[in-house]
């Protein structure tokens, strides 16, 4: 039996347009803080049914199978995509495998907020999926087709209607991931009230309250790409660091600043509404 080459590229691409499309859904719910229906999909094509994992279910049959992480993601930005490429190792076996994907930045005629996290997802997926045994990968895919069977011979529920409050859900969702980021980016010199001013400049606000829904779920995904990667969570650090650096020069105060700023309250007593603003995670 030949050797298994621990360096193998692998093209991978979807077969189907139905597997991304439940993928971009779970990659939205995901981003906007909402519970990820979907781990398998099925559907007939040519008078067969094609069963197959989600990219929820690729990373359920992945954390059962345990010793399979991504070491290393690069991406490339052009002019209407994003091309992103990720190395996953199986740390048992040795062995490691490549997956791409490029993902359009339109969404039909608009932009896609999601665009470059959709592309980082897919790529870890299509890598991920080639080192998961087949054994583990039919045991995740029977436990949910059963499960999908269950719920849809249960009595449908009603659907409540998208509100306002995406929003909110945005918002959420970016807190959750900020304050998950919040020890890692410690530990590399950056505080949360680095990160906020880094905000506050990267979409000229001065509130958490001045953000818009775009804003919160690009900031999502900024922040969800470098939870999922040491090397964008380097990247992040550096943009933070460099920006904060640029602002101390920038704002040097003069010696009548300096002196009007021995009247101000204390070191510690700033009030409630201003710390509000300043660090909203």
């Amino acid at each position: 039996m030949a050797e298994e080459k621990k360096d193998e590229m692998v093209p991978v691409t979807a077969e189907y347009e139905v597997v991304d499309q439940v993928d971009d859904q779970a990659i939205i719910e995901l981003m906007t803080g909402q519970t990820i229906q979907d781990y398998v999909y099925s559907f007939k094509q040519g008078g067969r049914t094609i069963e197959g994992l989600t990219l929820a279910g690729i990373n359920e049959a992945a954390n059962r199978r345990g010793g399979i992480q991504i070491e290393e993601v690069k991406y490339e930005e052009r002019e209407h995509s994003w091309i992103a490429t990720a190395k996953a190792v199986d740390t048992i076996t040795g062995s490691s495998r490549y997956g791409a994907y490029e993902q359009a930045k339109m969404a039909g005629s608009r932009q896609d907020p999601f665009a470059f996290t959709k592309a980082i997802h897919k790529a870890q997926r299509n890598a991920i999926k080639q080192l998961i045994p087949v054994p583990v990968i039919r045991e995740v895919l029977n436990f949910y087709l059963h499960r999908k069977t269950q719920n849809a011979n249960a009595a449908p529920q009603p659907q409540l209607p998208q509100t306002g409050g995406n929003i909110a859900n945005a918002q959420k969702a970016a807190f959750a991931i900020a304050n998950n980021l919040a020890a890692p980016l410690e530990k590399k010199g950056v505080t949360k009230e680095d990160l906020w001013n880094y905000i506050k400049r990267k979409y000229s606000v001065e509130s958490r309250n001045d953000m818009t829904e775009m804003q919160w779920t690009q900031l999502s995904a900024e922040l969800k790409a470098a939870e999922t990667s040491p090397k964008l969570l380097d990247e992040l650090c550096q943009r933070v660091k460099q920006l904060t650096a640029a602002s101390q020069e920038s704002e040097v105060p003069t010696p009548e600043e300096s002196a009007d700023s021995g009247n101000t309250a204390p070191s510690g007593t700033q009030p409630e509404t201003a710390r509000a603003q300043e660090d909203p995670f």
